[in-house]
């Protein structure tokens, strides 16, 4: 009679243990992406120059003119996140295509007209 007490009560104590030693976590960590798109501007694609691969991006603050790196071109109308009102190199994260590439940010604060003539120059 003992016996039959004794080796159920070894047995959940040994589940007890065990289900209390594994953790899971029930609200899952952003992911990489999820996190750059809060930390950074978002911008859409407004026009591409397809020749060169040179393109303007619609910001909150006007325009920017990204030149590429000659990597992926992006579509028209694609959202991206990076910091487009900072001129130089940098990574941009494109959400459409779910992919990042490194390009440069020539000019910001741009009205369309600006940008235009500054992308002219910078592909020809």
């Amino acid at each position: 009679m003992k016996a039959t007490f004794t080796l159920p009560a070894i047995v959940l104590l040994t589940i007890t243990f065990f289900s209390a030693c594994t953790k899971q976590d029930y609200i899952s960590s952003p992911s990489d992406e999820e996190v750059w798109v809060r930390s950074h501007e978002k911008g859409s694609v407004a026009y591409v120059d397809t020749y060169a691969g040179n393109y303007i991006v619609e910001t909150y603050n006007g325009y920017s003119v990204v030149q590429s790196s000659g990597g992926i071109v992006p579509r028209e109308n694609d959202t991206e996140y990076a910091w487009f009102s900072s001129q130089g190199n940098q990574t941009i994260y494109n959400y459409d295509g779910n992919y990042y590439t490194q390009e440069r940010i020539v000019q910001s604060y741009l009205t369309w007209s600006d940008a235009l003539i500054i992308l002219d120059n910078i592909s020809h």
